[in-house]
Parts: structure tokens; C-alpha cells; sequence
């Protein structure tokens, strides 16, 4: 596997641990305080295996209390032999292959299985920057934990990221970790040397902010987990809801048209054409973070992950614990901790507390940190958490009157009462009123996280250094490697030489067909695409540049994930870009890599003789046409003779066509446009090259060229401010801004009708143009899930041919539009005439959205084969008769507009003057949560929705209404309806 990071650096105070003997006869835990990872040799001497161990003093000196029993240390005899063990946890975590094929690459799938691909994603300000700095300075990574505030981070590396104090463009890096829940640790295998209970972690760090949710969604496509990390005071927040979103949805075009609810897939039929690319979800934890803060309330956040996160279970795995007054830490948990459970929603358990740690329900112990300044802490070593065990070696409890222990009882038997219900070796457990083993109860929390059945909720302060070692504990444990998803689903385009002309004179060519996903499976074949498949497949989910970085002349550097095979510097690969429905495929291009660069956040050094396996991400340069969604291909592979092709064929592997291609990735529509203009005509050229670069980083920018300006368009003020400071500092170029307006749509209300065939007859010159169409139009909403109250999401109009077209051109019911338009150059026309009148509509020239567009006759006098003659003719009257037939229809039609859901924060005082604000700005208030001087929440929270062009500018508008106090996030919740236009 491409290694992507130079340091080795590894911290010996926190990742060293016992090995466990293979003689061990229990799991249980100590009652002695002790370093989180310090390491000690005692506890083998007694045959007990401690989980992070640790200067114990003999057993003989512990005191057993014949207290509430609690069977959660299980001996591994009980469980199955150290075999059996081991075969249980790699039935795990893996998927279900062949023996023959386990033992033939055992190799690589140890490599795999000890690889995650995770990325961090939350609301602006939830803290995702400082959770990923932490890690890296627990890694080994960096000396010391980078601060937001102080530009420092790794990850944040963009001057304008560092000057705003935000994730403006997403980073990777890599690291190891101990997996202390290995196999070998497990058992103690023999001949196990300590890099072999490594995971290594690929870690991409998300924008939390809207405007840049183009990032998250591309993020999404190459990842195989994810962490959540949300405000242990706010919860659930407008861009959480967002990200969720973009998580589980089966599709990596996120903003189009999802999965038709009546098409089958792998069980059935294969996916039509006309569907968005399958994508399997991705598991997630939630980590619920800033407990340290004013107002922190893990109930609170736990039950709006419940509440405000469709199909989210949250199971909590800890509790947290507050300390009232000071807290030294010595051999003896302090009196004054106490638990908090989650059930305490109004934190009446403590009144100012404060967050000291957590007790850990799987390994029933309790975890103290020490106190760091008001600053936080930056060395992990001035931050060496203290671990006292709730239970002794005969499973006893050490205080069973104490409160910690009563609540952690309580909370270990809510965690298996919810395993319970989806998952069914814990619910046999849990009615024979059995205690599930610590393993156990982690196999079944890692089987229910890959299904998705539940959401692990995780607690600390990541800023105090809290919390941060369980969680990449849990990332390692809970999350999938590649070996636990499914191949992606693939695209075959054919053979994109063949010309339109000849497909439109009868060459029935199939350019445009999803694979079906089962294919491979079906036939005891490992699927292109599979991690174990020696076939290159990659997909290039980012495009930056960097100047004297990149090979080609314009500095372009690919970000890629390699699902099967491996890449190689200096390889020749085959570049193939999906196309978009009903349009023609781009014929692949050939390249060569030119090289590899370190990923370590912003350190972009080049590697020598790189190569990048199958599962890991990597940076490509020399790569001169490669834009965001490209699929990469070996070129090597296509071409060998059927020698090769035999062979394959004999072999254990689906054979490849050459022509797949990954659907790529979508991108948000914009909502705000400015006029942009260079200072002077002879910097005009240089502001439209640099405009051109920077649409190929991000697609969500989109640029128009008028008869008088250029026009920018993006996802917000922010998204432009960004692009205007890019401008600046990478190309030297001072521009100027118009002001800023949002981007309007048009739409139908109701069903709209020709009244049968309306003809068109033009004479243009000497040559006559005539077409006869039927056609109807009616609203379109979009699929299930992507409406949220009076808001909808935008999707493209769509064009439909019914039975009696189809008969007129000598094509059946069951050919899609968009391969109709590759076939028949009558049915293109028809299809680019319609469409093209969508782009205007009657009310205010905006384009027309969430509509579908039903030809349901067409003919002309000289028949068929004059409108192969000319198929103009009938894309002219295709456009007029459209136009016409919503020109005549105002009266139901409408304009929609942008619409944003804000979260405003204020003191309670102001909460009249926001409240009144938002009424003028055509606001709705969804929610009011006021601040109460009596409790831990001083600040009033208000949420609703808003137009967005009545927020341009709000946020100094709300500073000079509360004197400064207020803040607020927008996130785009869809298009309304609005009569201002």
C-alpha cells in the first residue's frame, strides 16, 4: 500500500498495549486507576488481560465487594476456541468470499482489513478541524495539536481557511493507529510484531459551511465511513442535516434525480439509464463534541440526531462525567465525578460542572482526564487520561452504591436493549437475560454500524484533548474497511467512436447501459471494481492546481481513489467521462501519470516510484484533462489478444469491457449571481483563464459569458467572497462585483395541454420546414425525501416520448429516452427542441424546473421520411409549440426562489428585535429555544426560513440589531414559491 506519509513518528505513551496471552481466561478489568496506554507486563502474571494496561499491583491486593454481578468479562473459552475466534472476527470484517479465495490473497486481504477510509463532516464551528488535529498529534503526526484560531492546523492550510477561521476546501492525510481490538490482539498470536496491529486511517477533513457543500459531496463519493461530529450544545444543525443527507443517500449525484422507486436493481432488472448512480450509504459515528462548553447537553444532542437525522438509531456508548469543583487525579476515582445519562435532558443530574471524561459502556470503565488551561491543550502528553475499572476480576462491582456505577449499569443495559432490536445474536442474548461479553457486544455494535441499524454516539472536548482516543478506537472497530462495501456500480459506455449519423440511420448501438451490479456475484466471479480484482478502476473525485506542482502546463494536481488494482507514476491510464443523459459520450483519452504527491494535508511533496493499491487515495499529477468525476482505466488493460481474455475468463475475475466508467459526481445548483469585470480590458483574458481554472476545481461555480459581462454564479456570499480572494492571491487579478442576484426559477402548477396536434409550417429560404406535435406538461415532483415542507429541490426538466411517438419512429415501449436520442437523430431533435424551450419560461425568462414534458404524437405531411431529411424541422417546432403553449398558460405557472433555513443565536433579550427583523424579510420562524438564566443555556437559539434574497447582508445586519452578540449559519432548504416577479 502507498504509504502517504513520510513521519513515523509513533507515541509510546498512547498506543503501546499488553498482548494478550493465548492461555488468557478472562477479560476482566481492574479497579485501579491507570494510564490510558501505558503499558505493563503484571497483568499477564495474574493470566488476565486488562484492555489498555498498566501498573496493576498483584490481584491478591484487591479487595472483592460481593456486589451486583456483571458478567460483561466473559472468558474467550466461553466465546470458542482462539480459532474460532479469529475466524469469527474476520467473517466480520470482510465480505462473504470463496475459502479459495482467502487463502490465495490472504495478503492483501489483511492489508484491506486493516485500512479505513473516513471522513470528518459537521455544521461550521462544530469543531471537525480540532477533532482531526487532535488525532494527528495522537498519531504521531504533529508535535503539537494545531488551533483554529491560531492558523496552525494541518488540514486548514488556504490563507483565506486560516484568516476566516474555516474549512474552505477538503484535505487528506494519513496515519496509523494501534488497533487495539485486532486479531492479534485478541488473541495473542505468535509472531505478531506491533506494526501488524496497525490500522491505518486515510482521513479527509469536510467544509462545514454551506456554500461549499461541493466538497462534501465529492468527499462522499470515495469514502467507505464517516464520523458526525456535532455541537454538544446546538445539536443537530442546519448543515448537519445537510451532510447527513449527503451520506446516506443512494446516489453520488446528490442534487438530481435519485433512484426511480419502480426501477429493480441487482435483484431484478438492470438499472435504467435514466437513474443516478447507485452508491451504498456510508456507516457513520456521531461524535458529540465541545462538552467543555457553556450549555453542553449530551441528551439534548443525542435526541436531535434521533429526531432531526431520517433513518438515524443513536446508540449512546458512553456517558459523560462532570466534576463539581477541583479534580486531581490519583489512584482513586474523585467523589465529586458524576455521570450524566442521557435521559437527563434539562442536566439536572449536575449545575456547573465540569467535563472530566466518560465511562465506557463496552469496557465498563471510567475514563478521567486532567484539567488543561482555558486555552486548551496542544502537547497530548500534558493530557495522559487516568482509567478506573468499575468492576473487579470476579466481575464485581468495586462501589456498587457509588453513582458512576449505577448510571453506567443502567446505560450498558439501554445499549444492549438496543442492539437487541436489530440485531440478532444480541437480541438471543438479551432474551435468555444473558451479560454479553465485552466481545460480543463490540461484534454486535460493528455489525449493526455496517448495516447501518444504528448510529454509535460518542462524547468529549476535543479542544481539552477529550475523548479523542476512544474515538479513533471506535473508528478502527465500528467503521468499514473496502472489503465491507460493495463494488461500485458501473457505467458502460460503449463505443464512443460510433457516430451520431450512423446511429441514426439503424446502427442500434447500446452507448449508455448501467452494468448490472450482480453480474460478478452471480457467477462466482470477483466484480470489477472489488478491492481483490487486479483491474485498475479509479475514480478522480477533486481537481486543484498548484503552481509548479502539477506536471501539466497549468499546475493540475487529480485527487483519486483507487478502487481495484494499483497505479502506478509513469503509468499510461485511459481517461473516460460519463455522459450526461442524452447526450453523446466523449471518446476516451489516453494519458500518463507524471507522478504522485504525499497527501498530508497542505504538504503536497512528490514521491518517487509511487504506487497506489486498491483502497488508498492518492494525488496525480501530469494528468492534463482529467476534470472532477473522470473514471481512470489502464490503458495496458484493453488490447492483449484473446490469449489474455481467456485467461481472465478461466480465472476467478469478471472480465472487464474497457469501456466502464463510474457515473461521477454531482454538484449543487448555484443560487447567487454577480457581475464580475477586470480592471482593465488587457487583464479581461487573463480573469476568464483564471475563472476556467477555478470551474474546474469546483463545479458548483458556473460562469457566463453575455454581450456586455461575465457572469459568476455560486452557492453563496461566502462561495464568491472565496473565489474574488482566489482571484487576487493565486492570480494577481483585482476584480470588481455587481450585486449579487439569486437565481430564480419558473415551474407549472397543474397539467398543461396542446389541444391535440398543433402544426408548424415555416419556409425559411427555399426550404420548408413542417411538424405536427402533441405534447403535455405537468409538475414534477422530485423523488421521496428531497421535499421539505413548501421548499422543493431543483431537477432538471425531463422529456418523455409516449407510445404513438415511439411507434412513428419504429422503436418499443421499452428504449429509454436517452438511448432514443443516440439511436435516432429525429428523437434527438425532438428531445434538444424541447429542452431548449424549458430554458426560458413565460413569466420572467428564468428556466423551468421540476417539470416533465410528455410528447405524446408527432407527424408531418411528407411522414417519417421527411423528418429524417430534416430533423430541424422538427426540433423548431418542438421549441415553438412549447414556447406557445406556456406563453398561453400564464395563469398556471410560478416563480420560485432560493429559500434558506437560518439559525440565528441571540440573547434572550434580543429575541423580540430578531423575531421582528425576520417578519420584514418574509420569514417564517420554525422553532424558539430561550435561554434560561436558571440553567446552563444563556442564549436564545431561533430557527426558521428565509428567503435568500432578503439575507444578502444579514450578517451585519443582525450585529448592529443585537450590539454584536448575534451570529447565524443559512443553509439552502430548496425553492418556494413567490409572487415578487
Amino acid at each position: 500500500m502507498m504509504r502517504l506519509l513520510s513521519s513515523t513518528r509513533t507515541v509510546k505513551l498512547f498506543q503501546d498495549r499488553v498482548r494478550a496471552c493465548s492461555n488468557t481466561t478472562t477479560l476482566a478489568l481492574s479497579s485501579i486507576s491507570t494510564k490510558y496506554y501505558n503499558t505493563s507486563k503484571s497483568d499477564e502474571a495474574s493470566g488476565r488481560q486488562s484492555h489498555y494496561s498498566y501498573d496493576h499491583p498483584s490481584t491478591k491486593n484487591l479487595q472483592s465487594i460481593p456486589s451486583t454481578s456483571f458478567h460483561a468479562n466473559r472468558s474467550i473459552n466461553q466465546i470458542g476456541s482462539p480459532r474460532s475466534l479469529l475466524l469469527q472476527t474476520r467473517q466480520m470484517s470482510t465480505i462473504t468470499l470463496p475459502p479459495s479465495i482467502l487463502a490465495k490473497y490472504s495478503t492483501e486481504i489483511y492489508r484491506l482489513r486493516h485500512l479505513r477510509n473516513v471522513g470528518i463532516f459537521a455544521h461550521v464551528d462544530a469543531g471537525k478541524t480540532t477533532v482531526t488535529e487532535r488525532m494527528l498529534a495522537l498519531a504521531g503526526i504533529v508535535p503539537l495539536a494545531g488551533s483554529v484560531d491560531s492558523g496552525n492546523t494541518v488540514t486548514d492550510y488556504l490563507p483565506a481557511e486560516r484568516e476566516r477561521g474555516i474549512t474552505i476546501q477538503s484535505a487528506a492525510i494519513s496515519f496509523e493507529w494501534k488497533w487495539h481490538n485486532s486479531d492479534a490482539s485478541l488473541l495473542g498470536e505468535e509472531g505478531k510484531s506491533e506494526e501488524d496491529e496497525q490500522v491505518t486511517i486515510q482521513l479527509i477533513d469536510t467544509p462545514g459551511h454551506v456554500d461549499f457543500s461541493v466538497e462534501v459531496n465529492r468527499s462522499v463519493a470515495v469514502l467507505d465511513g464517516a464520523v458526525l461530529v456535532v455541537d454538544a450544545v446546538a445539536g443537530v444543525q442546519a448543515q448537519t442535516e445537510t451532510v447527513w443527507r449527503a451520506m446516506t443517500r443512494p446516489s453520488l449525484k446528490n442534487h438530481e434525480k435519485g433512484l426511480d422507486d419502480d426501477k429493480e436493481n441487482c435483484s431484478g432488472k438492470r438499472w435504467s439509464s435514466d437513474d443516478t448512480h447507485g452508491h451504498e450509504p456510508l456507516p457513520c459515528i456521531a461524535f458529540v463534541n465541545k462538552m467543555d462548553k457553556e450549555g453542553c447537553n449530551f441528551g439534548y444532542a443525542l435526541n436531535t440526531l434521533k429526531k432531526k437525522l431520517p433513518g438515524a438509531n443513536p446508540v449512546a456508548m458512553q456517558v459523560p462525567l462532570f466534576a463539581v469543583g477541583n479534580t486531581v487525579i490519583s489512584d482513586t476515582m474523585a467523589g465529586n465525578i458524576v455521570a450524566v445519562p442521557a435521559s437527563d435532558l434539562d442536566m439536572r443530574t449536575v449545575t456547573n460542572g465540569k467535563f472530566v471524561g466518560l465511562i465506557d459502556l463496552v469496557e465498563m470503565r471510567a475514563i478521567v482526564w486532567p484539567e488543561v488551561g482555558s486555552g486548551g491543550v496542544a502537547d497530548v502528553e500534558e493530557c495522559v487520561p487516568a482509567v478506573f475499572n468499575l468492576f473487579d476480576v470476579d466481575n464485581h462491582a468495586i462501589n456498587p452504591e457509588s453513582q458512576v456505577t449505577i448510571v453506567a449499569l443502567a446505560a450498558r443495559h439501554d445499549l444492549v436493549a438496543s442492539l437487541a432490536d436489530v440485531d440478532e445474536g444480541m437480541e438471543e442474548i438479551f432474551l435468555m437475560e444473558k451479560d454479553p461479553s465485552n466481545y460480543e457486544l463490540r461484534s454486535a455494535l460493528r455489525r449493526a454500524t455496517l448495516d447501518r441499524k444504528i448510529l454509535p454516539v460518542m462524547t468529549g472536548a476535543a479542544l481539552r484533548g477529550k475523548g479523542v482516543e476512544p474515538l479513533l478506537d471506535a473508528m478502527a472497530d465500528l467503521l468499514p474497511s473496502p472489503l465491507n462495501r460493495k463494488p461500485p456500480a458501473l457505467l458502460d459506455q460503449g463505443d464512443a467512436s460510433v457516430s451520431l449519423k450512423s446511429r441514426g440511420r439503424g446502427v442500434k448501438k447500446d452507448v449508455k447501459i448501467l452494468k448490472d451490479d450482480c453480474d460478478g456475484e452471480s457467477q462466482g466471479l470477483i466484480k470489477f471494481g472489488h478491492p481483490l480484482h487486479p483491474s485498475l478502476l479509479a475514480l478522480a473525485f477533486k481537481v486543484v492546481h498548484m503552481k509548479n506542482r502539477g506536471g501539466s502546463g497549468d499546475g493540475r494536481v487529480v485527487f483519486a481513489r483507487v478502487y481495484s488494482g494499483k497505479l502506478s507514476s509513469r503509468d499510461t491510464v485511459k481517461v473516460i467521462t460519463p455522459a450526461n443523459n442524452g447526450e453523446n459520450p466523449e471518446k476516451p483519452r489516453t494519458e500518463r501519470v507524471g507522478g504522485m504527491l504525499e497527501l498530508a494535508g497542505g504538504k503536497f511533496d512528490n514521491l518517487k516510484d509511487a504506487v497506489c493499491y486498491s483502497g488508498d487515495v492518492c494525488a496525480l499529477i501530469g494528468l492534463k484533462s482529467v476534470s472532477t468525476g473522470d473514471t481512470i482505466l489502464l490503458a495496458s488493460n484493453e488490447g492483449k489478444g484473446k490469449k489474455k481474455k481467456k485467461s481472465q475468463k478461466d480465472s476467478e475475475f469478471e472480465i472487464s469491457s474497457g469501456n466502464e466508467c463510474l457515473a461521477g459526481v454531482g454538484a449543487p445548483k448555484p443560487v447567487l449571481t454577480v457581475r464580475v469585470e477586470a480592471e482593465n480590458a488587457e487583464q479581461e483574458s487573463k480573469l476568464l483563464e483564471a475563472l476556467n481554472l477555478l470551474v474546474a476545481e469546483d463545479p458548483s461555480l458556473q460562469v457566463e459569458e453575455t454581450g456586455s459581462a461575465t457572469l459568476l454564479s455560486g452557492l453563496g456570499e461566502l462561495h464568491i467572497e472565496v473565489v474574488v480572494d482566489r482571484l487576487k492571491r493565486e492570480h494577481g487579478l483585482a476584480v470588481w462585483i455587481g450585486k449579487p442576484s439569486v437565481a430564480y426559477r419558473e415551474t407549472v402548477q397543474r397539467v398543461i395541454e396542446t389541444p391535440g396536434l398543433m402544426d408548424y409550417d415555416r419556409t425559411i429560404g427555399s426550404t420548408r420546414m413542417q411538424a405536427m406535435i402533441h405534447l403535455r406538461l405537468e409538475p414534477y415532483d422530485n423523488p421521496k425525501g428531497h421535499t421539505s415542507g413548501d421548499c422543493i429541490i431543483l431537477c432538471d426538466p425531463i422529456v418523455t416520448l409516449g407510445s404513438k411517438v415511439r411507434e412513428f419512429l419504429g422503436f418499443d415501449n421499452e428504449t429509454d429516452e436517452s438511448e432514443l436520442a443516440q439511436r435516432c437523430d429525429i428523437a434527438n431533435a425532438l428531445i434538444s427542441g424541447c429542452k431548449g424551450a424549458l430554458k426560458r419560461g413565460p413569466m420572467g425568462s428564468f428556466e423551468i424546473a421540476n417539470v416533465k414534458c410528455h410528447v405524446e404524437e408527432i407527424d408531418a405531411e411528407g411522414g417519417i421520411a421527411s423528418l429524417k431529411a430534416l430533423p430541424g424541422a422538427i426540433r423548431a417546432a418542438s421549441s415553438t409549440i412549447l414556447t406557445s403553449v406556456l406563453n398561453g398558460n400564464k395563469a398556471y405557472c410560478s416563480v420560485l426562489e432560493p429559500t434558506m433555513s437560518v439559525e440565528i443565536s441571540a440573547s434572550s433579550e434580543m429575541v423580540g428585535t430578531v423575531l421582528s427583523d425576520l417578519t420584514t424579510r418574509r420569514g417564517t420562524v420554525d422553532e424558539v429555544i430561550m435561554g434560561d438564566d436558571d440553567t446552563s443555556h444563556t442564549k436564545a437559539l431561533i430557527r426558521g426560513q428565509v428567503p435568500l434574497a432578503e439575507i444578502l447582508g444579514y450578517a451585519n445586519n443582525l450585529r448592529s440589531i443585537t450590539g454584536g452578540e448575534g451570529t447565524f449559519s443559512a443553509e439552502y432548504k430548496g425553492h418556494s414559491a413567490c409572487d415578487l416577479v
